[in-house]
Order: structure tokens, then C-alpha cells, then sequence
């Protein structure tokens, strides 16, 4: 991997850390839990203008088609913001979506609007795991199809004008494009902790038209497995720009916050937290670099690379957050310190498409079975 930045990579963190520091803030996070569906239309369209939309969507659709490593180097930078527009929903997963599943014209359309900033889409793939609760099932009616089930925790589904919604179809995976306002679905939106927005899903005889449906059985499981897996260190590369904005945050307090007569810094004990912020840091930015190295490699290699840096990169999330919290003193969860933030944004991150738990759970069936490809809706 080549770690000197290209000249467009340098233009992309120049643009953000200027958007970055102009715009967001403590009184900026603390605005955006007013807000109806947690995004900032304003905030939105200076992205789109600054072509972040375009990234990761192709040339011939009229984006830029970048590799995920300048997807990475711009969402570290977000993630020093605490940005939780739906960049990575719409950007990543739902181009990849439809750059792998559409074609023709319909491809190209969509693609369009993404690059333009024109369209917010939101993936629905998570359902319920208790006893009685119903997975969600298309059936064909006529020429289109009819839709039944549930969905849990969709990301950014509040703000979305369309839903990428996965179902099973006559007993295989398959993707489906549902407008946010449809006969027969309703939605529970709600906030998550650190401002940003999801929502559960309910279909109830939901009718779709014969295009509804984007690709079925292996190729559909094979295109949902890509897109997650790109969301996936899009997330990990937010939370390790998360956790250097909060080692910087905590060093500046430990030298001014006096005690004993002393700054805080001198005290062996803290010297020990920070330590620990330090490392863990450093380690989920390798991790980082080892999942884009395999990124575009067999389905294998990328779901095993993925997965360990989601679990490295969650557990360096607590450490640094929990121990800069301590740091602070007992005010340091409250909603006038920066540190507070960085905990429940690094909260979000690690629980998003899969948490510590069910990654580390796939990972040691990989040992078992040697089979990292095999991840669900069901399992991560």
C-alpha cells in the first residue's frame, strides 16, 4: 500500500478538513438532535458540491470512481467531525447496489442522482430474532410482487426517499427497491445516541412493480455481501478518525486541567489511559490498512479482513472512548464536553452492519469451517 496521498486524495482531505472545521462542533451536534430526520439538507448539498457523493460511483455514470482508499481517507476525515449524514448509505452502499445489480438506463439514472446528491436511499436488511416475529417475503402477484415481513434498525431510513429492502424469494435472497412512502409500510423512526437516525420497518401486503426487484439468489447475496462489506470500512475508517480526534482532545485537557498543583498529564495514571487510547488507536488504523488491501480481493479474504478489523476497531473504540471519559472526571459523559460525543458516535459505528459480538462469533466459525463467505442478514 502507497501511504504518500495522490494529489486528488490530498484535495479530498484538504476540502474536508476545511468543511469539517467551518461546520461542525459542539453546538452543531447539539443542533442535530432537532432536526426531523437528523440530516442537514445544507450541510448535504456542500458535500454533493464537493463531488463526495461522486466517489465511489462509477466514471460512466458520472462519478468519480475512486478506490475505497480515498472513500477511507475522506471518511476519517468525517469521522473528526462527527458527520452522520448518509454518505455511507446512500454513497457506498446503495451505489454499489445499484452499479452490480441495475443495467441500461435505470443503472445510470440512479447512479446519476447519487453523484448529484439528488438521492438519500437507506438499506433495510436486519430483521427481528424473536420466536415470533416474521422474515420478510416477496411473492409474485401478476407482473409485480407482493411484499410481507419486517425490518429492524435501517440506518438513515427516516431521511431516505427510497429503501433498498432485501426479502426472501421463493426460498432464495433477493433485493428490492421500495419508495419511503408506499401503501402497506409504515415506519418507527427514532434517534440513536449520537444524533443520527434509523427506524423499523413494517410491510403489509406492500404492492412493487415488476422492476422492483434488483437481483436474486447468489447474486444477490453476492452484491449485498460487496456493498456491506465497503460500508463496513467505511464505518471502521469514521471510527479511527473518531478516536484521533479524541486522543488530540484528551492530550489538550490533560495539560490544562490542573490538580495537586500540576497538570493532570504528569500523573502516572493518566499517562497509563492515554497509553492505552494510543495504542488501541494506532491498532484499528492497521486493521484499517489490512481490510483495504483486501477490499477488492476473493470474497474470502474480504469477508475475513473485514471482519477482524470490525472487531479490532470496535474494541479500540471503547478503549479510547471509556478511557477518555476517566480522563475527564465524572463530567465527562455530559453533553458539554466533546469527549461525551466521541463515546456514542463510536458506539454507533462499532454496532453498525455487525458489532464485536457477531463478527467475532463469524470469525470463529471461520476456524471452525474455513468458510468467511457465508454471512447473512441473519448472522451479521
Amino acid at each position: 500500500m502507497d501511504f504518500e496521498l495522490s494529489e486528488l486524495q490530498q484535495m479530498i482531505v484538504d476540502s474536508a478538513q476545511r468543511l469539517i472545521t467551518a461546520e461542525t462542533g459542539l453546538e452543531q451536534w447539539r443542533a442535530r438532535r432537532e432536526l426531523p430526520d437528523g440530516v442537514n439538507a445544507q450541510f448535504w448539498a456542500k458535500m454533493a458540491e464537493l463531488g463526495w457523493m461522486a466517489l465511489a460511483v462509477p466514471e460512466d455514470a458520472g462519478g468519480l470512481g475512486s478506490p475505497m482508499e480515498d472513500v477511507a481517507l475522506l471518511m476519517i476525515e468525517l469521522g473528526k467531525g462527527l458527520v452522520t449524514e448518509p454518505l455511507i448509505s446512500t454513497g457506498i452502499l446503495a451505489a454499489h447496489i445499484f452499479d452490480s445489480g441495475l443495467e441500461g438506463d435505470g443503472r445510470e439514472t440512479w447512479l446519476a442522482q447519487i453523484a448529484a446528491g439528488e438521492a438519500q436511499i437507506a438499506l433495510a436488511y436486519e430483521e427481528p430474532q424473536s420466536v415470533n416475529a416474521a422474515g420478510t417475503k416477496a411473492r409474485r402477484d401478476g407482473a409485480g410482487f407482493v411484499f410481507e415481513g419486517q425490518k429492524i434498525m435501517a440506518f438513515d431510513a427516516p431521511s431516505a426517499d427510497h429503501l433498498l429492502v432485501t426479502a426472501d424469494f421463493d426460498g432464495k435472497p433477493a433485493i428490492f427497491m421500495v419508495p419511503s412512502e408506499c401503501a402497506g409500510m409504515s415506519m418507527k423512526a427514532y434517534a440513536l445516541i449520537d444524533g443520527s437516525r434509523a427506524a423499523d420497518l413494517t410491510f403489509s401486503a406492500v404492492a412493487l412493480p415488476a422492476d422492483a426487484m434488483i437481483a436474486s439468489g447468489e447474486r444477490a447475496e453476492m452484491i449485498l455481501g460487496e456493498a456491506l462489506d465497503r460500508a463496513r470500512v467505511a464505518t471502521i475508517a469514521q471510527a479511527v478518525g473518531v478516536m484521533e480526534v479524541a486522543l488530540l482532545t484528551v492530550a489538550d485537557y490533560a495539560k490544562e486541567r490542573q490538580q495537586f498543583g500540576q497538570p493532570i498529564g504528569k500523573f502516572q495514571a493518566i499517562q497509563h489511559l492515554a497509553s492505552d487510547m494510543f495504542v488501541s488507536a494506532y491498532q484499528a488504523r492497521s486493521s484499517l490498512y489490512a481490510a483495504l488491501r483486501d477490499i477488492e480481493g476473493s470474497a474470502t479474504v474480504r469477508a475475513r479482513a473485514v471482519s477482524v478489523a470490525k472487531v479490532v476497531s470496535g474494541m479500540a473504540g471503547q478503549t479510547v472512548s471509556r478511557n477518555g471519559i476517566q480522563i475527564h472526571g465524572g463530567y465527562g459523559v455530559t453533553d458539554e464536553y466533546a469527549i461525551s460525543h466521541y463515546y456514542r458516535r463510536l458506539l454507533v459505528l462499532e454496532k453498525q452492519y455487525g458489532g464485536i459480538d457477531a463478527h467475532a462469533a463469524l470469525l470463529a466459525d471461520v476456524e471452525r469451517q474455513g468458510d468467511p463467505t457465508h454471512r447473512t442478514a441473519e448472522t451479521v
